[in-house]
């Protein structure tokens, strides 16, 4: 005999009344552990995959030769997890930091969704890992599920396609009672000037908030809605954000790093902080100088430098970011 779904309970016809809120309820205290007692979230991202190689292969890194990406993640994790509310792991090379419980259990973990690679004709996609998936993110005990998405709202068709994949994922997501975290990355077409790119952004940001924010996602994670923030004036970086914030009509948001420096994102979280974000979840531009140190140097890197920036890039989330508790629950 199959198991009984929530909607199959003998002498029912659907969810008892109620069930929806406490569905909701249960998610938002999963929420909740990415970030601190107060509910600000310092979160590090160690899931990138191809990526990672990528950026050993482009900076001549010798970290390949000496040792696995698993193995590097681990170094990664055991130095910075202790310093953050969050991380940000896949299980493909980041199971083995799991497996040597470097990440303490206070610690929220969010998984990604996402295969590696992005195809189109007409705008890149987001595809969904065949071998993993929101159960297994389950049984790995994850706190949230995330899924990156390249998303330009201005491109019809590609944006119909990924505006779906979110669709499915947050219900399959919220059906295992999961948070979903959506990370829209806004992308310059080929044939566009920067400068045209650049002026359009913010715009781009604000609506690829408002169209996927409405799809029931639980936290949104954003650019910062201005490229090239250190040559633009405070009131026009904080009007962008505020713009953002609006956008967000309650769902909560953390700045991503881009993998700029540090002095810059500290800057970036104080402006989006004041405006209503919740912390950030930060990767490259934070332990990014570990894959720079030679092999022997990347473990006492990560553990004084790296984890030296995350701590200043924490203080200022706290004092200047908006709780999650803040936030509505639904």
């Amino acid at each position: 005999m199959p198991a009984l779904r929530t909607t199959d309970r003998p002498g029912t016809s659907g969810p008892r009344p109620g069930d929806e809120r406490a569905e909701a309820i249960g998610r938002q205290r999963r929420l909740l552990r990415l970030g601190d007692a107060r509910g600000v979230v310092a979160g590090i991202a160690i899931d990138h995959r191809d990526s990672l190689r990528v950026m050993l292969e482009r900076r001549g890194s010798g970290v390949n030769h000496v040792m696995d990406l698993p193995a590097l993640k681990l170094i990664l994790a055991r130095a910075l997890a202790p310093a953050a509310t969050a991380i940000m792991l896949d299980a493909e090379l980041g199971g083995r930091a799991l497996e040597a419980r470097v990440v303490p259990a206070t610690v929220g973990l969010i998984m990604p969704l996402e295969a590696q690679g992005y195809q189109g004709t007409d705008g890149p996609r987001t595809r969904l890992q065949d071998d993993f998936s929101p159960a297994e993110a389950v049984r790995y005990g994850a706190d949230a599920c995330k899924v990156l998405l390249p998303y330009r709202s201005d491109d019809a068709g590609p944006a119909a396609e990924q505006e779906a994949l979110v669709s499915s994922t947050v219900a399959a997501c919220h059906e295992l009672g999961l948070p979903l975290v959506v990370e829209p990355v806004v992308y310059e077409r080929p044939e566009e000037s920067h400068d045209t790119f650049a002026a359009a952004y913010p715009g781009l940001v604000v609506a690829a908030v408002e169209r996927l924010g409405a799809l029931g996602v639980d936290l949104l994670k954003l650019p910062f809605p201005i490229l090239n923030s250190t040559s633009s004036p405070e009131a026009s970086s904080l009007e962008a954000c505020r713009a953002v914030d609006d956008a967000c009509r309650g769902i909560p948001w953390v700045l991503l790093g881009a993998g700029v420096e540090t002095a810059v994102f500290i800057e970036q979280v104080r402006l989006a902080g004041t405006s209503g974000a919740s912390g950030f979840l930060a990767g490259r531009g934070i332990w990014g100088a570990a894959l720079d140190a030679e092999p022997g140097d990347i473990e006492r890197i990560a553990a004084t430098t790296c984890r030296a920036d995350l701590e200043r890039c924490r203080a200022v989330a706290e004092q200047f970011a908006q709780p999650l508790a803040s936030t509505r629950i639904g």
